[in-house]
């Protein structure tokens, strides 16, 4: 359904099945079999250029320079 993994770095660990990060697990593959894999990327988006575009951001770019 998607290509997202969030599963980083534990292909070659040796164990006895048991996940060192079980939570992280959980939550990747219900991510990865959910439709939010698709929909966070564009809100994700959105919300940033959201973000920059209210005047308290303009502002604070504005006093940077």
């Amino acid at each position: 359904m998607s290509s997202l993994s969030l599963h980083r770095g534990d292909h070659d660990i040796q164990d006895d099945g048991l996940s060192l990060h079980p939570v992280r697990d959980f939550a990747a593959d219900w991510l990865e079999a959910t439709p939010a894999a698709i929909v966070m990327r564009p809100v994700g988006t959105f919300l940033t250029d959201w973000v920059q575009a209210t005047p308290m951001a303009i502002l604070f770019r504005s006093l940077q320079r």
